[in-house]
């Protein structure tokens, strides 16, 4: 049975992306795109929608010069992306089938007298360039509109070089300028000649998308929901529909397979004319998940009470203090600390854990003692043991966990909490350095990045990670952070 009684399982929406082979990257994925970035939220979508990929080493190069086959290719893949996958079909190189793609759809013209072959896509575009190719993606009637417009307007001051182009790329900046697509640069110029980059050049494609889009909104399409494994990348199942460009996809929702969960939506949550196949990404359930549907089973079939709910076992690995795990570590369900610390101490007890320490490169096996609450001993030595063992191998040279400080109320007080790796692993708020001298994952063996198998792990067992446990982004800049910190009541 697939229930959803209580909003801690989601059931949303992922959208995807071109491809049916292969689940959409995740924009989140890539170190150098952060949430603070200007571009995050159209690069995004991009991403989303398969128009820009990365360039490797989980990197997305947002500051990197466009090249006109770049250009070229998301254009194409935006706005003609059958012709685009013929072309790839058929053995053109990626570059080449965006040209011969976008030539096809009528983006590129040879009237336009654009400086491009098929010998020079390794060049920079240019602002201006890149205007007229997303002027050819509006409307022939837009289009028609903006060319009389722009010679109105020769000679004036819309742009200090508008004067300096030649009539269609005049009619394009002009389109560009009045449907709020591109601003020009704070020197009152266009920027007609300056080559543009990766982030800037998604942005101008996906508001001339939005703009296409209200062009054509409640025109049918087919689309394919394609319903994947979010782990595995299996296909679960695939299905049409016909629906609206505009329309959202939330009316599109079924019941999950039988053990699994919605995993959530991407960027993308409206049916837009640059795709045709959107990803529905199912989790599968944790064992926690699947006690908890086996529960409501037997509230059901009468053998429990929906009273029961809140001290299930299923609780003791689901993330942040509940009635579950303050029985486990209290005996009952109105307490959540120790009292004192003679109380606390009577509570504690001393394990041995195996570790991964790093001496001159060479990762070495060693053990490491740590003090914690009796109630979870045997789930944190389970934990080490599991960290151990990945292949990743996550080195510790340092940990921190039972201390008692009278007067504060966290979970240190109760030998629920561990520290890794402080110093590697800085505690840091809205920018201000707390504890701790550095946090560089992929850089520094001993930092925790986000997604690596010590969080994972953690988050298996019902451990919060301080590194987003309280934030609501993994910019350092604002919020707190406190990337060395695991806690089993999430404080």
């Amino acid at each position: 049975m697939n229930r959803n009684h209580f909003p801690r399982v989601g059931a949303l929406l992922l959208v995807g992306t071109l491809s049916l082979s292969t689940l959409p990257a995740q924009a989140a994925g890539y170190t150098d795109l952060s949430p603070s970035h200007w571009a995050y939220t159209q690069m995004t979508r991009a991403v989303d929608l398969g128009i820009i990929n990365g360039v490797g080493g989980n990197q997305i190069a947002p500051a990197r010069t466009l090249s006109w086959g770049e250009f070229l290719t998301m254009a194409a893949r935006t706005f003609a992306p059958d012709a685009y996958q013929q072309a790839l079909e058929e053995g053109a190189a990626w570059d080449l089938a965006g040209y011969s793609a976008a030539a096809e759809a009528g983006l590129l013209r040879a009237e336009d007298g654009l400086r491009v072959t098929p010998g020079s896509l390794g060049g920079g575009i240019t602002r201006e360039d890149a205007a007229v190719l997303l002027y050819r993606a509006l409307s022939q009637e837009t289009q028609e509109q903006y060319a009389a417009q722009a010679q109105r307007l020769s000679g004036s001051d819309l742009f200090t070089d508008f004067d300096q182009m030649d009539q269609v790329h005049q009619a394009a900046v002009c389109a560009l300028s009045d449907l709020g697509i591109s601003n020009g640069k704070p020197d009152g110029s266009f920027g007609r000649a300056d080559q543009i980059q990766r982030c800037d050049g998604t942005v101008l494609l996906m508001r001339t998308l939005e703009v296409v889009d209200r062009q054509r909104e409640g025109e049918p399409m087919t689309i394919v929901l394609q319903a994947v494994d979010s782990e595995s990348g299996q296909a679960l199942f695939s299905r049409r529909h016909v629906v609206e460009v505009g329309s959202s996809l939330y009316g599109l929702q079924e019941d999950a397979p039988q053990y699994y969960v919605f995993e959530g939506f991407g960027a993308v949550n409206t049916v837009t004319s640059a795709c045709t196949t959107y990803y529905v990404e199912y989790r599968p359930m944790t064992q926690a998940e699947r006690e908890e549907d086996a529960f409501w089973d037997q509230v059901e079939d009468g053998t429990a009470s929906f009273d029961d709910y809140w001290t299930q076992p299923f609780w003791l690995t689901e993330l942040g203090e509940n009635p579950a795990k303050c029985q486990l570590l209290f005996g009952t369900t109105d307490k959540r600390r120790f009292d004192s610390q003679a109380e606390a101490e009577a509570a504690i007890t001393t394990v041995t854990v195996p570790v991964w320490t790093l001496s001159g490169g060479v990762k070495k096996p060693s053990t490491t003692t740590l003090q914690v609450h009796t109630a979870i001993a045997e789930d944190v030595k389970e934990i080490f043991t599991e960290i151990y063992n990945d292949p990743e191998q996550f080195p510790i040279n340092a940990t921190s966990t039972f201390r008692y400080v009278e007067g504060t109320t966290g979970e240190h007080n109760c030998g629920t909490a561990i520290d890794i790796n402080a110093d590697e692993n800085y505690q840091i708020r809205d920018g201000q350095i707390l504890v701790g001298t550095c946090w560089e994952p992929g850089v520094n063996p001993y930092s925790i990045a986000p997604g690596s198998s010590v969080v994972r792990i953690f988050a298996e067992h019902g451990w919060s990670w301080g590194g987003d446990a309280w934030a609501a982004d993994s910019d350092d800049a604002t919020g707190y952070h406190d990337y060395m910190h695991f806690s089993y009541m999430g404080g």
